[in-house]
């Protein structure tokens, strides 16, 4: 990932003007967050599972699913605009609010050194390794070697997906898991559609910003819950269903985009 990272961006126009899609991603993101600590108030869950509800109805798959998305319906000149999204937006508010969410409600087991992440996070280091050497001539070997890898990201992420995906307790949780799946799948990209149109996005930004918006629940809140001690037997089951359903609803959602564009 890295790799088709660091080509993206070095083979893209970048400037200040993409920070307003991991802005309005991040104002989404806490947004959903808002609505899934409102209504999940009723349901009268435990402190682990309410907070897993929390970072599992605001933090979505906005790389591993959402670059090869992008990729496939917008090309590799705008995957710029869903790293941006996915680095910026989603990886900023899983480091500050997400972590702090998982802290308050968790156990505390096992704290995350967050500047150590984030310093060794590898999407952020080909992002910026990309930022640093745009424009300048890289060796011929460099080039190929990087090509080759950022080639097989695509594929591998697929595979890695269908490992990961394995029916457990979708059962046992199904309320939680509606409330996270309807606020994730259907209000986030909706708030994403709603907020680009306002502020004037056009119509790539504003079909990217909210496709991103509308990935599953982020496989990464399993690590953070298995970390803080939230609710491990829910946010599986969560990354799966959302998942699954995603498959119909993303669909939906580019064909209503292309309906009102």
């Amino acid at each position: 990932m890295p790799a088709l990272i660091f080509r993206a961006v070095a083979e893209s126009h970048v400037s200040l003007s993409l920070l307003k899609i991991p802005l309005l991603g991040y104002i989404v993101m806490t947004a959903c967050l808002i609505l899934a600590l409102v209504f999940g108030r009723f349901m009268k869950l435990s402190k682990p599972t309410f907070g897993a509800l929390l970072i599992a109805a605001s933090l979505g798959n906005t790389g591993y699913l959402g670059y090869p998305i992008t990729l496939q319906l917008f090309g590799i000149q705008n995957l710029v605009k869903a790293i941006f999204y996915d680095l910026f937006g989603t990886v900023v508010f899983m480091f500050t609010i997400g972590l702090f969410v998982a802290g308050k409600y968790g156990k505390g087991a096992d704290k995350i050194k967050i500047i150590k992440e984030v310093v060794t996070f590898p999407p952020l280091l080909g992002l910026f390794a990309a930022l640093l050497l745009k424009g300048l001539d890289l060796p011929g070997f460099l080039s190929s070697s990087i090509n080759f890898l950022a080639n097989a990201t695509i594929p591998l992420i697929m595979f890695s997906i269908g490992l990961s995906l394995e029916l457990t307790d979708i059962g046992k949780h199904k309320a939680v898991i509606g409330l996270a799946g309807t606020i994730k799948l259907v209000l986030s990209p909706l708030l994403a559609f709603l907020g680009a149109s306002i502020i004037g996005m056009g119509s790539i930004e504003l079909g990217i910003t909210t496709l991103e918006a509308s990935m599953p629940t982020a496989m990464i809140t399993a690590i953070i819950g298995l970390k803080y001690g939230l609710d491990t037997d829910f946010l599986p089951a969560a990354i799966v269903a959302t998942t699954l359903i995603s498959l119909i609803t993303i669909p939906v959602w580019q064909y209503v985009l292309r309906l009102v564009m």
